[in-house]
C-alpha cells in the first residue's frame, strides 16, 4: 500500500470515529436511560478509537494528525437533524454500514503494520470493540428493526409502481390525446397491480424468513457444538468478501476465542436476509404501490383544472418520478450498504429509460400501425 492510500484509509477511519462519537453522544442526551447508557458507552469507545487513529497511528505513520473540517461538522449536523425525522434504526444502519465496509480495510492496515506490532495491536483492539459494539446495537434495536423493515417494504412498493405506472402512462401518451383517460388508465392499472404486489411481497418475505431462520439456527448450532466450525465459516465469508487467505486468517485470529464476537461478526457479514412480518410487508408494499403511482398519474388529471397536453403531462410526470426515484435510491443504498450516488442515479436512469422506451414503442405503433385514440 502506498503512502497516499494509507493516508486516505486512516483519515476515513478517523472521520468515521469522529462522526460516531458526536452522533452517539448527542443521542445519549436525547434517549431514555437504557439506550442513553449504551449510546454514552459507545460514544466514549468511538472517541477512544478516534484518539488512537489521530494521536497514535496518524503521527507515527503519516507524520501528521487531522482536524475536523467544515464538511465533516456539517455531515454530523445533518445526521443529528435526520435522527428527528427518520427512524433511529435507519440512521444507525447508515453509520454501521460504513463500519462494516471498513472492516475489509482493516485487513489492509494490518498487513501494512506487520513490522509494527504496537500499531497492529491497536488496530486489532479497535476491530474487536467495533464488532462487540455492533452486536450490542443490534440487540438494542430489535424493536426498531420493524420500522426499518417497513421502510424497505415501502420503498420496494413505491419504486416498483413508479417505474411500471410511469412507463404505462407515457406509452399511452404516445397514442392517446386525452390526458384524463391516460391518467385514469394508469390509476386503474395501479389498483390492479396492488393485488399482485401484495401477494408477491407476502410470499417473498415468507421465503426470506425461512432462509434467515435457517442460517441463524445453523450458526447457533455450530457455536454451541464446536466454535471451530464457526471460525472456519467466518474465514470463508471474509474470503468471499474479497480478502486473501492470509488477511482472512489474521482477522479470525484477532477475533480469537470470543465466541459471541465471532458469532456476531458472522451473522453480520454472512446473512443478507432480514426478518420481517409477511402480513405487514404485504400491507405496506400494497399501500405504497398505490401511492407510488400518484406522481405518474397526477399530471394527467391536471387537464380537469387547466389545459394540458399529453406531452406536457408526460414531462411533468417524468420529472416528478425521477426525483422520487433518486431519493428512494439513496434510502435503498443506505439500507443495502452500497454506493449511494451510484444507486440513486441508477434508479433515476432506469425510471427515465423505461418511460422513454415505452414512448418510443407507442410512437412506432402510431406511425406504422396507425394506432391512435
Amino acid at each position: 500500500m502506498d503512502q497516499k492510500e494509507l493516508e486516505k484509509i486512516i483519515k476515513e477511519f478517523w472521520e468515521g470515529e469522529y462522526i460516531a462519537t458526536g452522533f452517539y453522544r448527542h443521542m445519549a442526551k436525547k434517549s431514555e436511560s437504557k439506550r442513553a447508557e449504551l449510546f454514552q458507552e459507545i460514544s466514549k469507545m468511538e472517541e477512544k478509537h478516534g484518539r488512537y487513529w489521530n494521536e497514535n497511528i496518524a503521527p507515527k505513520k503519516l507524520g501528521k494528525s487531522f482536524k475536523p473540517t467544515l464538511r465533516l461538522k456539517l455531515r454530523l449536523f445533518v445526521l443529528k437533524v435526520l435522527a428527528f425525522i427518520l427512524p433511529l434504526a435507519f440512521i444507525i444502519h447508515l453509520l454501521e454500514s460504513d463500519e462494516r465496509a471498513a472492516l475489509l480495510n482493516y485487513s489492509k492496515i494490518l498487513k501494512t503494520f506487520e513490522d509494527d506490532p504496537e500499531s497492529q495491536a491497536l488496530v486489532a483492539e479497535i476491530m474487536k470493540d467495533e464488532i462487540r459494539h455492533e452486536h450490542s446495537m443490534a440487540e438494542l434495536l430489535i424493536g426498531d428493526e420493524s420500522q426499518l423493515s417497513r421502510v424497505k417494504d415501502a420503498i420496494y412498493g413505491m419504486t416498483d409502481s413508479l417505474v411500471e405506472i410511469l412507463a404505462l402512462v407515457i406509452g399511452l401518451a404516445s397514442i392517446m390525446n386525452d390526458p384524463f383517460l391516460i391518467g385514469l388508465a394508469g390509476f386503474i392499472a395501479a389498483i390492479g397491480g396492488t393485488f399482485s404486489m401484495t401477494s408477491g411481497a407476502y410470499l417473498s418475505v415468507k421465503s426470506q424468513n425461512d432462509i434467515y431462520e435457517g442460517k441463524v439456527a445453523e450458526i447457533d448450532i455450530k457455536s454451541n457444538f464446536d466454535p471451530k466450525y464457526m471460525a472456519d465459516d467466518l474465514k470463508i465469508t471474509l474470503k468471499n468478501k474479497g480478502l486473501d487467505d492470509k488477511a482472512a486468517s489474521q482477522i479470525v485470529n484477532i477475533v480469537g476465542e470470543d465466541n459471541e464476537v465471532t458469532k456476531a461478526l458472522l451473522k453480520s457479514m454472512a446473512i443478507e436476509e432480514t426478518y420481517d412480518d409477511p402480513t405487514n410487508a404485504a400491507i405496506t408494499t400494497g399501500i405504497y404501490y398505490v401511492l407510488g403511482a400518484i406522481p405518474a398519474v397526477f399530471p394527467f388529471f391536471l387537464g380537469v383544472i387547466i389545459p394540458v397536453t399529453p406531452i406536457t403531462a408526460s414531462i411533468i410526470a417524468i420529472i416528478l418520478c425521477a426525483i422520487i426515484s433518486f431519493v428512494a435510491g439513496i434510502f435503498t443504498a443506505v439500507l443495502s450498504g452500497i454506493n449511494i450516488k451510484g444507486k440513486a442515479f441508477k434508479n433515476m436512469i432506469i425510471t427515465i429509460g423505461a418511460a422513454g422506451a415505452t414512448y418510443f414503442i407507442g410512437s412506432l405503433a402510431r406511425a406504422f400501425l396507425g394506432v391512435e385514440v
